[in-house]
């Protein structure tokens, strides 16, 4: 068995150091003692990484929150190997715009490896699907979109494969990320398991078809805002073999209701608002955007106190590996004031991609209605007499109080002559109008009926039965 004086020396000779044994210890000539003294230092980083790495891959899931300190380290040890400067604000600290988000800083993209659970829970997943993916065959062939300064979701787990296990691909929009990637990969001594790396615009990139068993990519924040995160995978999901994986594997947004106390045992749960996998990305790569877009409705217990929408974020790294609320900046809720909320509101939902991708949550506000109204007041789309005829119809719906007093304001000669004015079919149209969940419903089915537009004529009669309505009088003909 070798010494660690003689495992070192034998490296260091192959560096063009040169070595005479001795008993107790070794001359050195050539490059001289500095030289040495740098090499032994980052042989003991390099060391200490594959420790730092090799426990956290080991440890059970509800250890990790306990390992900052090593994660820290860590990063101490990667910034040290590869010299990079992670200053907020320094000269490299300047993000890119590309058609589908922002594609970040080398700095912001390096400072992220800060975030203990994320680089614990993201370098886990990868190592995972990776292990899950050999054959003993072929090299698992892996893509890496967005590798930042440190390559960090695959670089430093490559000294736990060889090059028969493992061969990567890297893309980077920042040639500066990829120059300190390929210091750490000469490092680590790594270079026999890399493909090919290339400076490039991810979503310019041609896609080998079928090619990868992984693909990789980690562009985004929490509610998959102002990254391209989608639109990468989008790009890239046809060079996934059909039985490879996509890491990240699933990624949620979901949104509930809360009342003033923002306790999360009162939340009223709307429902999932987008969700990032597999499916809906081969779906969006055809052209298929259904998944973009979505409705939910308030749930029946909605009161005036639930004042915000509370918007979360959870990951699925790959196959249980996974990030939930708070645990990192990726998971970080939002939380905004919504006003006239009911359990007649509902929600319109669209992630839109752009060159600042954003989820837009509209809420549908069911208009404020006196209990009580005037024949006068007029609908959301501007219509005299519906806004009495549609809290009439709500209070039969619904009983409760002041239905007495609603159901002497309408007549059922009062109603069967407003119906015949709008173009509505008495009684067939019946059904569907005590159907309509909203004012804006009955407005649609109203529409439809009077090919699409509300005509002046139809105002003016709606208008004079209004005021008859009103006076307690018979309208009048236009």
């Amino acid at each position: 068995m070798w010494h660690k004086w003689q495992y070192q020396a034998a490296i260091l000779a192959g560096r063009g150091f040169y070595f005479v044994a001795m008993p107790a210890c070794f001359v050195i000539s050539k490059m001289g003692e500095g030289r040495l003294t740098d090499y032994i230092d980052i042989s003991a980083k390099t060391e200490r990484l594959h420790q730092i790495i090799e426990n956290f891959l080991a440890l059970p899931g509800s250890d990790l929150v306990g390992n900052q300190r090593d994660i820290l380290e860590m990063v101490d040890i990667l910034v040290a190997i590869t010299g990079v400067d992670l200053t907020p604000n320094s000269a490299l600290d300047c993000h890119t715009a590309t058609a589908s988000g922002k594609a970040v800083s080398l700095v912001t993209a390096g400072r992220c490896a800060l975030e203990f659970m994320r680089s614990q829970v993201f370098m886990r997943g990868c190592y995972q699907a990776i292990c899950d993916q050999q054959n003993g065959r072929n090299p698992v062939e892996v893509l890496y979109g967005g590798t930042g300064p440190f390559g960090l979701l695959i670089i430093p787990l490559l000294p736990f494969f060889s090059a028969d296990d493992i061969q990567v691909t890297l893309l980077d929009i920042h040639q500066p990320s990829l120059d300190y990637v390929k210091k750490l990969i000469d490092v680590l001594g790594v270079q026999d398991r890399i493909r090919t790396i290339e400076c490039v615009d991810i979503l310019k990139w041609p896609v080998p078809h079928a090619h990868y068993d992984v693909i990789v990519s980690e562009t985004m924040t929490a509610r998959l805002h102002a990254e391209p995160q989608v639109a990468i995978f989008t790009h890239l999901i046809s060079g996934l073999k059909p039985a490879g994986a996509l890491v990240p594997q699933e990624v949620t947004i979901d949104a509930a209701l809360q009342s003033y106390s923002h306790k999360g045992d009162d939340a009223l749960p709307i429902g999932r608002l987008f969700t990032l996998n597999r499916e809906n990305v081969q779906a969006l790569s055809r052209g298929d955007n259904t998944c973009l877009k979505c409705q939910f409705e308030a749930p029946a217990q909605t009161t005036p106190a639930h004042v915000s929408l509370f918007i979360t974020t959870d990951i699925c790294v790959y196959d249980g590996h996974v990030l939930g609320e708070n645990q990192c900046s990726l998971n970080l809720p939002l939380r905004y004031d919504i006003q006239d909320v009911s359990p007649q509101s509902r929600f319109e939902v669209e992630y839109v991609m752009s060159d600042m991708p954003e989820l837009v949550v509209k809420h549908m506000a069911v208009p404020k209605v006196p209990l009580s109204p005037v024949w006068e007041d007029q609908s959301p789309a501007g219509l005299p007499a519906l806004v009495t005829w549609w809290r009439f119809m709500e209070s039969e719906k619904r009983g409760g109080d002041g239905k007495a007093a609603l159901r002497a304001s309408v007549t059922a000669g009062q109603r069967q002559e407003l119906m015949g004015l709008l173009n509505l079919n008495f009684p067939d149209d019946l059904a569907r109008i005590y159907t309509c969940r909203t004012i804006e419903d009955l407005e649609t089915l109203i529409l439809t009926r009077n090919g699409g537009t509300i005509s002046p004529a139809l105002l003016a009669s709606l208008g004079e039965f209004a005021k008859a309505a009103e006076s307690g009088g018979a309208a009048k003909p236009v």
